[in-house]
């Protein structure tokens, strides 16, 4: 396998995310110089280089735990791996690690924080340790929404900094791949400046670098850099994508998708009213269950404005015919 082009790859350079590290490292040397810090949350779709540049900066600084609550997805797990502690109650563990942090203060990073089986308990626990010791939290996570899902007390205690990365453009992601194959050792023949521009170019469609680089490695692997087949592995890793999606979301997400799919589809639109009407919902809380589908590049929406008689009315719709085919066949619909 070509390490370099990996998910786990850690570059020595991390391009077009200066402004945000630059950002982030403010809040290590606040730490370093205070002792104290501002709590930050990372927001970014996957792919956008939220753990890359994170894992850089831990590098770089060496003054952080980070923890990835896909491995450790409950409280007492998460906790626990702040300094691995061989304590059986989570009462007694949180104890002993806000002790420890006392004597060697750390950053303490949660990754995929979205992972954990009970959130508010997390975040709960979290705001004991920042009451304690005042060291800062960095969460990290795709879900814009996740901190007003969090406890009123906690959030108002632990008021996060807010950080988002944007999607890459396929410029910046021909730049992240270019500068990535020329720490390859073996020349890789076929892969072209046109294949290049085509990847990142198909890649750009969901901003994603983890896209750009799977992609890649899937041409090598198969020896086959055709347009054709740069198309048919996106979608197949599309496909994936969605199941994964549709697994992970909650039942109010999945209600609200199965109205989508009864109400509009690529071409027809539903209005954010008429999506309330059916799920008797404020209309705050649709217009957030429109964010998170949208975020994830699932649905589009626009606002127009009717004029005083009609007023402004949000309309939605699938992004694409393939998006609308595949969610209706995942959801059992057809």
């Amino acid at each position: 396998m070509i390490i370099e082009l990996s998910d786990d790859y850690l570059p020595e350079e991390v391009l077009h995310r200066d402004k945000q590290i630059e950002e982030i490292k403010n809040i290590f040397k606040n730490f370093k110089k205070l002792g104290m810090g501002t709590n930050l949350a990372l927001f970014g779709v996957t792919g956008s280089g939220k753990t890359t540049i994170i894992k850089k900066i831990i590098k770089d600084e060496n003054n952080a735990i980070y923890i990835s609550c896909s491995e450790a997805h409950t409280t007492y797990k998460a906790i626990k791996k702040i300094f691995n502690l061989n304590i059986s109650t989570q009462e007694e563990l949180l104890k002993k690690t806000i002790e420890r942090l006392l004597k060697e203060p750390r950053i303490l990073i949660f990754d995929e924080i979205d992972k954990v089986k009970n959130l508010s308990q997390l975040v709960n626990t979290l705001n004991t340790i920042y009451r304690k010791t005042m060291i800062p939290i960095i969460i990290i996570t795709p879900k814009r929404n996740i901190i007003k899902q969090m406890p009123t007390d906690a959030r108002k205690t632990l008021f996060f900094e807010k950080i988002t990365l944007p999607s890459y453009n396929a410029h910046e992601l021909k730049n992240i791949l270019k500068s990535r194959l020329k720490l390859v050792d073996q020349k890789i023949r076929d892969l072209d400046e046109g294949t290049v521009n085509y990847i990142s170019a198909i890649a750009a469609q969901h901003g994603s670098a983890r896209v750009l680089m799977n992609l890649t490695l899937r041409c090598i692997q198969k020896n086959n850099f055709t347009q054709k087949f740069i198309e048919i592995v996106f979608k197949e890793m599309m496909k994936e994508d969605w199941i994964d999606f549709v697994n992970e979301i909650n039942e109010t997400e999945r209600a609200f998708l199965r109205c989508l799919l009864e109400k509009c589809d690529f071409e027809k639109e539903v209005t954010s009213e008429e999506l309330q009407g059916k799920m008797k919902l404020t209309a705050a809380r649709i217009s957030q269950l429109i964010n998170t589908f949208e975020r994830y590049s699932a649905i589009t929406s626009r606002h127009e404005n009717l004029g005083r008689a009609g007023g402004r009315r949000r309309f939605v719709k699938f992004d694409t015919k393939e998006i609308y085919k595949e969610l209706d066949k995942m959801m059992g619909y057809s």
